[in-house]
């Protein structure tokens, strides 16, 4: 079992140069118990899939280097995809802005200024330690969005059918009462007219008390079923009734604080992902949906989308089929076979519309397709459809 402290997070290190990765798994060790290196090129994809990091330091020379090693490991290796992990890359001071440029499009994560020497003894251990933190806090909260909202949707109708629930059975037990109350009267009235009865046909000599005694008989006769009744309704459905007003009471004050938190994530935007590299494109798919609807972070490439998806999970995913690199269908095809991104649901978009290509896309996974130029009322559809708005 991994631990999620940040002390015991496994760190990768991976270099082109062994004295210097030596040097960095030294420093780090003095703060995690979990560091590997890797500096042999052709080892670089097993590596990865033997320690599965949650953080990996890019150790290179150049920063070009960094970026050609971490596009490899997208390109051979499929482990990649369903291991979520942190990235920081170390620079000299002649590419920090290289650097920060490359971080700031969510290539990688975070960046120590750390060539030819260190200019912070600790800041690299300080910005692993971040990461793994992270990366813990990231474990513990991957639900996504929109379960969170049908979480809030099905508390809401719990609460409706809670309510309909209470007052059906009101209602259920004002009529038992007043039927309770009709056969009272009715009971009465019986004993009543059979007494008056017996009252009309008494007769004078030695029987004439015979049927006044019975009338007193049938009297308290009369009396006892009436007090059975009125038991029924004191014993058996009056504690019913204090129950229920009871539970209402009861469950209230927490139905009272769970609703403007039910009501703030019905409400809330859906998160989309849109994997496009046209300019246009881009263009178009913000003019077609809502903003109050939906939040979008656009990436332009495989790398770009897969380095957004170790942060954030999106509700849903737009697809564009061409992208430089990796191309769409493919790219599709690793996000689902990846055991913690294959529920995602990925609108596949091209120009293409030749059948081919359709059945292509649904058979490694995606959830529905959408011809360029498509229309606002055509993808919005789509979205509602997977998104179960």
């Amino acid at each position: 079992m991994r631990t999620t402290s940040a002390a015991g997070q496994r760190i990768l290190v991976s270099t082109d140069s062994v004295a210097d990765g030596e040097q960095i798994v030294r420093l780090l060790k003095d703060d995690f118990a979990n560091v590997k290196l890797s500096a042999q090129p052709e080892r670089a994809t097993a590596d990865f899939e033997e320690c599965s990091p949650d953080v990996l330091v890019l150790a290179f020379d150049k920063l070009e280097n960094a970026q050609r090693y971490y596009l490899g490991l997208y390109r051979l290796s499929s482990a990649i995809h369903a291991h979520p992990h942190r990235t920081v890359l170390l620079c000299s001071k002649d590419e920090v802005q290289a650097a920060f440029e490359l971080c700031k499009k969510d290539y990688f994560d975070d960046y120590v200024l750390y060539w030819p020497h260190a200019h912070d003894g600790r800041r690299l251990s300080m910005s692993v330690w971040i990461a793994c933190r992270e990366q813990s806090a990231s474990k513990r909260d991957d639900l996504p969005r929109s379960e969170l909202r049908d979480h809030a949707r099905h508390l809401g109708e719990l609460e409706r059918i809670l309510d309909r629930e209470i007052k059906d059975g009101e209602q259920h037990m004002a009529a038992v009462t007043g039927s309770l109350l009709e056969a009272e009267r009715e009971i009465s009235g019986a004993f009543e007219a059979l007494s008056n009865r017996l009252d009309g046909s008494r007769a004078s000599g030695p029987d004439a008390g015979v049927p006044h005694a019975l009338g007193e008989v049938i009297d308290q006769l009369r009396q006892k079923q009436v007090e059975a009744t009125r038991g029924i309704a004191a014993h058996g459905i009056e504690p019913l009734r204090k129950w229920t007003r009871g539970l209402r009471e009861q469950i209230e004050p927490s139905l009272a604080a769970t609703r403007p938190l039910a009501a703030k994530l019905v409400a809330s935007r859906a998160l989309l992902m849109a994997v496009e590299d046209d300019d246009l494109s881009r263009r178009l798919i913000s003019l077609a949906l809502d903003p109050a609807a939906y939040e979008i972070r656009f990436v332009g490439n495989a790398q770009e989308a897969m380095s957004l998806l170790r942060r954030l999970r999106p509700d849903a995913i737009l697809m564009d089929v061409r992208l430089p690199g990796i191309d769409g269908v493919s790219l599709t095809e690793r996000l689902k076979a990846s055991p913690t991104l294959a529920d995602i649901p990925i609108i596949m978009m091209s120009g293409d519309s030749r059948v081919e290509t359709l059945v292509r896309s649904i058979e490694v996974g995606a959830t529905a397709f959408v011809v360029k130029p498509f229309s606002r009322q055509s993808l919005t559809m789509k979205l509602e459809k997977v998104l179960k708005i």
